[in-house]
Order: C-alpha cells, then sequence, then structure tokens
C-alpha cells in the first residue's frame, strides 16, 4: 500500500509510533517534524542547536499534545550513529527522516583542506551507511517502517564547486535504491526525496548574503516537501520532486528509476541464484 492512500491513523500503524528527524531545527526538518506530529507520532529531534530544537519541541507538544525528546547532536561526529541509537533504545521507533546533509565547506575541491570535506563524507555517508544500517536492522525484525532519505537534485551529476557534495548525495541516491529493493519485501519503505530549491531560511540567508531576489527562481515550500515527502514513502526508491512519476527521462522519473532498480536486481538474482 502506497503512504498516500494512507489516512493519519494508518500512518500511524505502519510508521509510529515513533519517529526520528535529523536535521530538525527549521526548514524542510522542521515541517518532516511538524506533519509527523500531526499524523500523532511521537518525536526525536535531532539537530546541532539545543535553542531551536528546543523552541520547535515545544511548539509540536502545545499544538498536537505527543511525546518530543531533543538531541543536540553534531552528525559530522564519528560517534553520532551510537548516539541516535542510544537516543532511540526504549522507543518503538518507526520512520527515521534523514534530513541532515547540507554543504558545510562549500567552494573548489582544492580550495579546502581534506579534512574539512571529511566532515561532509562522515555525515553524508558514513553516519548515513551506519545509521541505516541499524535502524533497518529494528525496523526488518519488527516487520515495518520507513527510511526517508532527503537529497538533492545534485545527485544526478557532477557540478564544478560542489564536487563532495555531488558525490555524497550520488551516493546516497544509489543507497537508497538499493535498500529500498532489499528491505521492500521486510515490510520496510525506503525513499529518495530529491530536492530542487526550496523555500528555506538557509537558502534566503544565501540569497541576501550576495544580494539574489528570492523571486527569480522557483522554489519549493518546506510544507511541501514534508508533505509530498510522507505520502510518497511507499512510492519509492527515488521521487525527483520536480519531475514525479511519470517523466519520460531515465534519469529523474520515478517510475522508470524503479523499473531499472527491479530489473538490475533480478538479473543479479538470476546471476547469483537465491540468497
Amino acid at each position: 500500500m502506497s503512504s498516500s492512500s494512507l489516512s493519519d491513523p494508518d500512518f500511524f500503524k505502519r510508521y509510529g509510533p515513533w519517529a526520528m528527524v535529523c536535521g530538525a531545527s527549521e526548514g524542510t526538518g522542521a515541517e518532516f517534524a511538524l506533519q509527523a506530529a500531526a499524523k500523532g507520532l511521537s518525536l526525536i529531534l535531532v539537530a546541532r542547536r539545543p535553542d531551536k530544537l528546543e523552541e520547535l519541541a515545544g511548539q509540536i507538544r502545545t499544538d498536537h499534545g505527543v511525546e518530543v525528546v531533543t538531541l543536540p547532536l553534531d552528525l559530522t561526529s564519528p560517534t553520532a550513529a551510537a548516539e541516535l541509537f542510544q537516543a532511540a533504545e526504549g522507543r518503538d521507533l518507526g520512520l527515521v527522516v534523514f534530513n541532515a546533509g547540507g554543504d558545510s565547506v562549500g567552494g573548489k575541491f582544492l580550495d579546502s583542506p581534506y579534512a574539512a570535506w571529511r566532515t561532509l563524507t562522515q555525515r553524508n555517508i558514513d553516519l548515513l551507511t551506519e545509521a541505516c544500517h541499524g535502524f533497518a536492522t529494528v525496523f526488518v525484525k519488527r516487520g515495518r517502517g520507513g527510511l526517508l532519505l532527503v537529497g538533492s537534485e545534485a545527485a544526478l551529476g557532477g557540478c564544478g564547486r560542489l564536487a563532495i557534495y555531488t558525490a555524497t548525495k550520488a551516493y546516497a541516491m544509489n543507497f537508497g535504491e538499493s535498500l529500498w529493493k532489499e528491505l521492500k519485501p521486510h515490510g520496510v519503505d525506503v525513499l529518495n526525496l530529491q530536492l530542487g530549491a526550496t523555500d528555506t531560511p538557509k537558502l534566503r540567508t544565501v540569497f541576501a548574503r550576495f544580494k539574489l531576489s528570492p523571486d527569480t527562481v522557483t522554489l519549493t515550500s518546506s510544507q511541501d516537501v514534508a508533505r509530498i515527502g510522507l505520502a510518497s514513502l511507499g512510492q519509492g526508491p527515488t521521487l525527483v520532486l520536480c519531475a514525479g512519476e511519470d517523466s519520460d527521462n531515465p534519469l529523474i522519473s520515478a517510475r522508470l528509476r524503479r523499473e531499472r532498480v527491479e530489473a538490475q536486481s533480478s538479473f543479479l538474482d538470476n546471476f547469483y541464484g537465491p540468497a
């Protein structure tokens, strides 16, 4: 059953009673948290800024009456996955939204020391992989759950000034598509949600810094990103927001990407034999 056909009680039954949102302090992360809470899910909110987390937690408790815990955490830390697991311990977690993954370094590859770029690979590759392994193991045992990997259209190809960012986003997309195929038979949904320009406080700060007007580009609202993402959880593996389901471009069509993953997986199953 696709998430888009789920009522709020059915969504809660499939992905509740607890959800974790990484990168929840503002923008799309905050919207994912608010909309999950509106469906009745209790929340673990994760981000670096404790003040923003507590402000959001208070709003959610007041507006939706669900339980909320906060975890101030730098997701570039080598111990971040272990801290996520600890925060979830004892709670019946059914949904994890990985919304943290922006380019915090920026610029050309050789303009920064590799130690700076390592923070991106640590968060966008190492943390993501370790966290998905741990949470997916739990979800498979309980026979249901969801992993929502919020990515970027940057995953679709390389770009000067974004070498590490585009590479890590491409890793996440391929990783998520593979997990979708492997976990689907166990009742666990995986979705890559690839965003274009999105109206967030961070992006507006960038526009202001360079004296650009947000009106010069078409921005997707954070509310729409969260609504579409949660509604599409059961329609993986990849949704490029600018394209949707029925584009005839195999790079961005949800349907064609799904068919490719199925075909490639079937070939490997035939090649290697049953697992």
